[in-house]
């Protein structure tokens, strides 16, 4: 008979101690059960799970749990147990041996079946039977404790062609009021037999038939061979034959999983209801049928009277876009098994397919052999599938899944079981046992939105409880293939934003600071090393990257400014400057959470409140270490501003700038690997505008101090200087870092980017000398030129070395690093150092080394010609002197080093080489222009030889004189005045004019015994195309042209319009009385005249195939247009604008003059009279 027995183990762990948490996202908590017994970590600590059959189970119904090989069979109790339990009693007992039929079959784990007791203080008993057919019972597994020798056995009949086997062994509780249990055991060839067990005289044994027999010589024979009397039921329909996977029940109904069919038994009448193959209806919801192939059932679990979920799995071969592509293998070995469940609602004909969810699950080539089984919880709102290595849930009605995954690959799960009436687990793995809290409620909520929540969830717990030792739990991501990287990206800054803000769900609170940012800073070491490992990183953008790698450097920042604060109270101190400036700054910028501060400025006096502001900063505000940095050395510059700024402050204030820099600086280059980051860095904070301007003002700041003998003998001074190559090396990285962000592809789209980057660069240049140089005078060359080095300044890196004793050579102290640095850096190095030389009047040092430094000298023209003069090379020399005498600023300057080029070139003639006739022209043209500067120069002078006194050494009071003198017509013209006096100054100071001012002051000043100036004004303009163009060792060097083309016509216009302008053309065309003789005689006496005649014979010599530029020759009406307003500022670069315009109504008023003469009628008689003068027939 069947045992009856109801006894149901309901745990009470309300008084538990606080239990050890595994894993916990809001809709699942996981955490310690209990331990398993000793003798059984003993066993599977070494258990060879992919060689070893092992099979494992959790009765709640009992109150024990049972694992067992293919040889022995542990069986304890787990309803008692708690985390901090001690091992539990075990009850060994030896499993069925392979049975007689079968001698050589191999040993598998035995089916089981736990038999409640009657009552809690009696052991339930054990049927174990071996996949053979031998099946032994205990009434008690108590006998365990001794052996377990004592039990009974028999042999389930199996097909003795040895092709069947015990597939599965089911307890299946009978319905009525008396809770009493049938157990039934399945075969691989459809047969399913009711076990019995019946008691006599308090002896249990154990005997078998089978369920319902056919009415068949099978079933005769069946009652001949047990000699029992069966009554054969009635004729109907039998079952296909099958591989029995599992049997289920639900009231009197039995289910069972033949294959992919379903069967539906009535318990009690021993009957088949219906039975359907639902094959091809699950293909059919799978992706309409399409790739899914060798579709097998795995487990069945009754949801309801008429519904069933059904564990699948199937070989896909659909695209990546099926319902199976999620759980394609990540490791590129090509397809696994998909698993699905399908969701089956009975009717008339069979049942149905409601629905069906794909399992993110995929079994690896090291994933442990096991059978997987589905646990309901909630009435099969989910769905708990416990496979070798991970346990996965799926929600029924939402996208929800979790999967619990085994973080050592020698640890399995064992057991899964749903405790009654509540949402919970019980899970075993091969070294403890856990418990699962499912929140039902959330997850029947949860939506496809809320997928990012769970890459949150699963990075909270990465960070949170993958340090605990006894953790059996690995936290994973998807496979890349469905890893979402927006969400991914989205959810570990929020992760990583919560632990900069101490948030209490991650961050345990700590009032010992230093170890609670020491946590924090473990928390996103192991965020970031979690992505790593799953190899996500790559799904991650270089801006999410570095925003999770500044969260890092900024905390670690932080730590490294806790822990100099300390030192400096540590030290004695009586006060800090840093807190005083955490007070101030937390006033001044409250957190936005808080209120804000009444004043943007509090007091420097004003008390700190009553919380600890200083720590919470540390805690909470970590973000803005960059604003609170700033803000130091502004407070330090107030500090100044109310008199109680020192040397102490600065020292104080600026080491904590630079420990705090320096500590993200180096934590960034150190972790640039780790994060993937790839420079430059996107907008960094530690070179913000505003960071690189404190970071200045503190190199300001000690500079000044080391500067100032009065307080730099002080110790806290000489600390403060000591400090001053630290704050210049910081300075130096916080530029470059901003140069290379504007000079990257992605600063380039920012408006502005260009521009800040040039700036930058040209104060960087202006600022790295200075710098330098100040750290040499505070004896910290060693530093300065590493600096130097680094950041590739070779002229800082020459003045450096050069300095203080350049001559002799043999006495600078620096002679050696100067040989090093020039045989390291080559022609880079050497070419600054007679830089140098030539920029300080020490080329004596270059020509006391000529064999060192003759390479170099080739490169400055300045000295290079004296060199090549030495050596005789006569046709270089005179190519310099005519390059640097373009760039000479002073007449004298300009015209020795032109004539010295002319003389050059005669040189080498005497040396048996050419002329070089084109050169020889340009500084024929040079010397001339010159001589046209000096010309004027004198007739200036000859004007102030009136001049007495202090008048004549006042140069305004020259120049007044020369206006008046000179050019008494732009009295009424202030502007064109303006110019022409600027010009004049320079005229007397000996500095070279450009072509276009000797052209205005040519034509600006009074030509009345001077026409011929005008035709002089043309032909500078003329020859001011190009300056040079010479044939040096075969390559071409031709300059920039003097005047550009625009502004030559321009210029060219404004010589014409004064020219016709010079004469009094009204009163030339008064006639009365005047005979033709005399009115010729008033034309050859006009500027017009002489121009003409001096300009008309360039014209006419000119080859055909050659072009006068235009404007050389301009009649009244072509000299009229003036030049626009940015042509004229681009003539006078620097000129304000209002100034721009008023210079361009004079020119139009010059226009205006000359078109109200209408001198079509003279011009052309005045151009006649100079063609016969110059011997040319009329046109």
């Amino acid at each position: 008979m069947d045992v009856d027995t109801h006894i149901h183990h309901d745990r009470d762990r309300t008084h538990r101690e606080k239990d050890t948490t595994f894993a916990k996202t809001e809709e699942l908590t996981v955490g310690l059960y209990g331990s398993l017994p000793v003798e059984v970590r003993h066993v599977l600590r070494g258990a060879d799970f992919l060689a070893e059959s092992y099979v494992g189970g959790i009765d709640n119904t009992s109150g024990y749990t049972l694992i067992a090989s293919a040889r022995t069979c542990y069986v304890w109790p787990h309803a008692t147990l708690k985390p901090s339990s001690p091992s539990p009693t075990c009850y060994i007992l030896p499993c069925p041996p392979p049975s007689a039929a079968h001698p050589s079959a191999t040993p598998q784990a035995p089916h089981y079946a736990i038999v409640p007791s009657r009552t809690r203080t009696v052991e339930p008993g054990l049927i174990l039977i071996s996949t053979t057919g031998t099946a032994r019972f205990w009434p008690s597994i108590s006998s365990g404790l001794s052996g377990g020798g004592v039990f009974d056995s028999i042999e389930i009949p199996l097909d003795a062609s040895g092709e069947e086997y015990v597939s599965c062994l089911a307890r299946i509780p009978q319905p009525g009021p008396s809770s009493t249990f049938v157990y039934l055991a399945a075969t691989s060839m459809g047969r399913i037999f009711r076990l019995m067990i019946t008691s006599h005289g308090g002896k249990h044994t154990l005997s078998t038939k089978l369920f319902a027999p056919p009415p068949t010589s099978s079933s005769l024979s069946l009652t001949r061979l047990f000699g029992i009397g069966w009554t054969a039921p009635s004729p109907a329909a039998r079952p296909e034959p099958g591989n029995v996977v599992t049997l289920v029940s639900s009231g009197d109904s039995i289910f069972a999983l033949v294959e992919t069919r379903i069967q539906q038994w009535t318990l009690s009448s021993e009957d088949i209801f219906k039975e359907m193959d639902v094959a091809d209806s699950i293909r059919e919801a799978i992706g309409s049928g399409i790739g899914v192939e060798d579709l097998e059932g795995i487990d069945l679990a009754v949801e309801g009277a008429n519904t069933l979920v059904l564990l699948v799995s199937y070989a896909s071969s659909a695209s990546p876009e099926g319902p199976g592509a999620m759980v394609l293998d990540q490791y590129e070995y090509g397809p696994r098994r998909v698993y699905a469940l399908a969701r089956l609602v009975s009717h008339e004909a069979g049942w149905g397919v409601d629905g069906v969810t794909v399992v993110p699950y995929v079994a690896t080539a090291v994933s442990p052999p096991a059978h997987p089984h589905l646990t309901l919880l909630a009435g099969g709102a989910v769905v708990a599938i416990l496979f070798g290595d991970v346990v996965v849930l799926c929600a029924r009605n939402t996208p929800y899944h979790e999967r619990l995954v085994l973080k050592s690959s020698t640890d399995r799960f064992c057991g899964l079981a749903a405790l009654p009436s509540v949402a919970q687990l019980v899970m075993m793995t091969s070294g403890l046992m856990m418990k699962a809290a499912v929140d039902v409620d959330k997850v029947m909520r949860f939506k496809a939105e809320s997928l990012p929540n769970l890459l949150k969830a699963t990075l909270k717990q990465a960070i949170l409880y993958s340090h605990i030792a006894s953790n059996p739990l690995q936290f994973i991501l998807p496979p890349s293939p469905i890893l979402d990287g927006d969400a991914l990206m989205r959810a570990a800054e929020e992760m990583s934003a919560g632990v900069l803000a101490s948030d209490p769900e991650i961050v345990r609170p700590n009032h010992d600071l230093t170890a609670q940012l020491t946590a924090r800073k473990e928390r996103l070491s192991w965020l970031i090393g979690f992505i790593n490992d799953n190899g996500a990183l790559a799904k991650m953008s270089q801006r999410s990257r570095q925003r999770l790698a500044t969260d890092a450097e900024k905390l670690y920042a932080c730590h490294q400014l806790w822990i100099r604060l300390n030192q400096h109270i540590d030290s004695g101190a009586s006060h800090s400057l840093i807190t005083d400036t955490i007070h101030a700054f937390t006033a001044a910028h409250p957190s936005p959470s808080g209120t804000p501060s009444p004043s943007a400025a509090p007091p420097l006096t004003e008390q700190a409140p009553a919380q600890d502001v200083v720590r919470d900063i540390f805690k909470y505000r970590v973000p803005d270490i960059g604003r609170l940095l700033v803000f130091m050395v502004e407070y330090l510059d107030r500090l100044g501003s109310m008199g109680t700024s020192g040397t102490g402050a600065l020292k104080e204030i600026g080491a904590a700038v630079v420990t705090t820099l320096q500590a993200a600086l180096s934590y960034r280059a150190h972790n640039l690997c780790v994060y993937g980051v790839e420079l430059p860095i996107i907008k960094p904070w530690t070179s913000r505008p505003v960071v690189i301007d404190a970071v200045l003002k503190l190199v300001d700041s000690a500079s000044n101090v080391a500067t100032d003998s009065g307080a730099s003998s002080s110790a806290s001074a000489k600390d403060v200087i000591d400090l001053l190559p630290e704050f210049a090396t910081l300075l130096f990285a916080c530029v470059q870092e901003r140069l290379d962000w504007l000079g990257s592809p992605m600063a380039a789209d920012e408006l502005g980017s260009e521009r800040d980057r040039i700036e930058l660069e040209d104060r960087f240049a202006q600022l790295r000398p200075e710098i330098l140089e100040t750290l040499r005078l505070t004896n910290h060359l060693q530093q300065a030129l590493t600096l130097a080095t680094t950041y590739t300044d070779f002229p800082s890196l020459a003045s450096l070395l050069m300095r203080p004793t350049p001559y002799p050579p043999s006495a600078n102290p620096h002679a050696a690093l100067i040989r090093h640095y020039l045989d390291l850096y080559g022609h880079a190095f050497g070419r600054e150092v007679v830089r140098w030389c030539v920029e300080h009047g020490e080329a004596r040092v270059l020509f006391a080394e000529e064999d060192v430094w003759g390479t170099y000298m080739d490169d400055f023209n300045a000295i290079a010609w004296v060199n090549d003069m030495g050596r005789s090379r006569f046709g270089d020399a005179s190519v310099r002197l005519a390059r640097e005498a373009k760039g000479a600023t002073e007449v004298s300057q300009r015209h020795f080093m032109l004539s010295l080029g002319k003389l050059a070139q005669f040189a080498r003639l005497q040396e048996g080489g050419t002329l070089d006739e084109g050169l020889l022209d340009d500084f024929h043209d040079g010397l001339d222009f010159i001589a046209v500067q000096e010309k004027l120069l004198k007739e200036f002078q000859n004007v102030l030889t009136s001049m007495r006194g202090k008048q004549k050494q006042s140069q305004d009071a020259q120049v007044e004189t020369i206006m008046r003198a000179k050019a008494s017509r732009l009295t009424e013209s202030e502007k064109k005045g303006l110019v022409f006096k600027n010009d004049v100054r320079q005229l007397l100071q000996g500095k070279m004019l450009s072509v276009e001012d000797i052209v205005d002051v040519l034509t600006l000043k009074d030509n009345g015994e001077k026409l011929e100036d005008y035709a002089t004004a043309l032909q500078l303009l003329l020859r001011a195309e190009v300056f040079l163009c010479c044939i040096v060792t075969g390559a071409c060097l031709t300059f920039d042209k003097d005047v550009p083309d625009v502004r030559r016509l321009s210029a060219f216009r404004r010589v014409w319009c004064r020219v016709y302008s010079h004469d009094d053309w009204d009163g030339i065309r008064q006639t009365a009385n005047v005979t033709d003789a005399q009115l010729t005689a008033r034309f050859r006496a006009t500027a017009l005249y002489h121009t003409l005649t001096v300009i008309l014979p360039i014209i006419n010599s000119t080859p055909p195939n050659e072009t006068l530029p235009e404007g050389f020759d301009l009649d009244q009406s072509q000299c009229l247009p003036v030049p626009l307003m940015p042509e004229t500022s681009s003539r006078f670069p620097g000129m304000p604008a209002e100034t721009v315009g008023e210079l361009a109504r004079d020119y139009r008023a010059e226009s205006t003059c000359v078109e109200q003469m209408r001198l079509e009628d003279v011009y052309f008689r005045v151009r006649e009279l100079a063609m016969e003068d110059v011997g040319y027939e009329r046109q």
